[in-house]
């Protein structure tokens, strides 16, 4: 993950903020004109405003580069994207009453435009896609993917249940397509850049939201910080803010460690953990301390492993951090509140109890949470504030039973098989092990993040296809190697 020479320099932006740092200092001892406060914002604004500039120019750099790079199935993972966005929240009876609006039928609009393409795309013989879906961990999501549309014959809701599995078998298609398209480590990661690319964008629009439109972007009165992070256009609720916030510090974390240029990583990480914390959103926070130290110990990274453990005991044990981050991590709740995990083990209880009385092939895939869980909870709670019951694994087992859910937890397990035995297999710094830990720590999110929300099997399930996708990549790559060297071996063996 090396990066060009000319954008990626290092020496050239420290003499800059050093000489810049200095400058400010200078400024800030010798004049009196003006506050200390005013001067000290000059001294300390100087190298940051270089920083921040160095890293649009790099970002302009990588942006022209990653344009050049798009290919057919970019554009399709972009369609993808803007069809789960949400533009308006419905509860349950608004959907029983009316189910295909104009933003449903935008989605559905986009959803099969991309089954068109890929449909075109394997009758004419351009992308095989369909050789890849059924193999490996693709293979898997597919069986339950298949599960999940047979499940709509005894669903409580047979046309949702129906179409939101079509809709998940067309993502799953996509990645398959886009598997059977790449050639290169390159294209991979291209890949990831338009992810990422896009995730900021998103980030970058619940901040516009925040600034143009306060009443919907900002929730008031809520924990420390007194305001709270949400996405007004698009509709993102706090939680989704803070995993895009953790997603992008992983993603600067990462490239900071490998990549040449640190200014604009810097800045992109910055960004990140200011997201992360306005959102105060616990599951994405508990995520990203999960995946900091795993990417570390599969970067092979022991030294900021051993610094990180030392300043993280001395501000436990030196400072008042403890007390302050547990006021942070409680956002103003009591005892209760919190032990409920803000109401979720309510729906958790109740969707037990559901899954128990059919255990093996549930209540129909998307439906059996959704119209009979949280229809119970629209008692005490708005149905509108959640469309599941907020856990992947319980939503699985109450839609399609235990049968569904063998699919699920295999592809997950061997997705992390997949990325853990290329992150220590693959030599140090190469661009494999760079994405490989990049998406371990991504997997890491995602995995503490699946015990609060539906992020694997729930349409669009970006961020989990692309890891996955690497990982199935990497093993395929790696069985292709076997291959060519054993024919290899066999064609220069000697005959006796």
């Amino acid at each position: 993950m090396r990066t060009a020479a000319k954008p990626g320099s290092a020496k050239p932006l420290i003499v800059v903020i050093v000489v810049a740092s200095l400058i400010g200092i200078g400024i800030l001892v010798t004049s009196e004109r003006f506050n200390e406060h005013v001067l000290l914002l000059v001294a300390l604004g100087l190298p940051a405003a270089l920083l921040v500039l160095r890293a649009f120019y790099v970002s302009s750099f990588r942006f022209r580069v990653l344009i050049s790079q798009l290919r057919w199935w970019h554009m399709l993972w972009l369609l993808m994207l803007l069809s789960g966005l949400v533009f308006r929240i419905r509860d349950t009876e608004t959907i029983q009453q009316n189910p295909i609006d104009s933003w449903a039928l935008y989605r559905m609009g986009l959803m099969a435009v991309i089954g068109a393409v890929l449909v075109v795309r394997l009758a004419m013989k351009k992308t095989d896609w369909l050789s890849s879906l059924l193999g490996g961990s693709l293979g898997l999501l597919t069986g339950y993917a298949v599960v999940a549309i047979i499940s709509s014959l005894w669903s409580l809701y047979p046309a949702w249940t129906l179409y939101k599995s079509l809709e998940y078998l067309i993502d799953l298609a996509l990645i398959a397509a886009i598997l059977a398209s790449v050639r290169s480590l390159s294209d991979m990661k291209s890949l990831f850049d338009w992810t990422w690319l896009l995730v900021a964008l998103l980030a970058a629009s619940a901040w516009a939201g925040a600034l143009l439109w306060p009443d919907l972007g900002l929730r008031h009165d809520v924990g420390l910080l007194g305001v709270q992070l949400a996405g007004a256009i698009p509709a993102m609720e706090t939680n989704h803010v803070g995993e895009l916030g953790a997603i992008l510090g992983i993603v600067a974390l990462n490239r900071f460690l490998f990549s040449r240029d640190k200014a604009f990583y810097i800045v992109l990480f910055i960004a990140a953990m200011v997201t992360l914390v306005f959102a105060q959103s616990r599951s994405p926070i508990t995520g990203f301390l999960v995946a900091v130290p795993l990417m570390l110990f599969a970067a092979r990274r022991i030294g900021p492993i051993a610094l990180t453990a030392i300043l993280l005991f001395a501000a436990l044990t030196l400072t008042s951090f403890t007390d302050i981050f547990w006021e942070f991590f409680l956002r103003g709740q009591n005892e209760v509140q919190f032990s409920s995990l803000s109401g979720r083990t309510e729906g958790w209880v109740l969707g037990w109890e559901l899954f128990k009385r059919s255990p093996l092939l549930g209540f129909g895939a998307y439906a059996g949470g959704r119209f009979a869980v949280l229809t119970e909870l629209g008692r005490n709670l708005s149905a509108s504030e959640w469309s599941s019951v907020l856990n992947t694994w319980l939503e699985i087992m109450i839609g399609v039973g235990l049968l569904g859910l063998v699919f699920v937890a295999a592809a997950f397990i061997r997705t992390w098989v997949n990325l853990l035995s290329s992150a220590f297999s693959s030599p140090t710094a190469s661009l494999t092990h760079c994405l490989a830990v990049e998406s371990i720590g991504i997997l890491a999110l995602i995995s503490v993040r699946s015990m609060f929300t539906t992020e694997i099997f729930w349409h669009p399930p970006l961020t989990f296809f692309l890891v996955m996708g690497y990982g199935e990549f990497l093993y395929r790559l790696h069985k292709y190697s076997r291959r060519r060297e054993a024919v290899f071996a066999a064609r220069t063996s000697p005959t006796v």
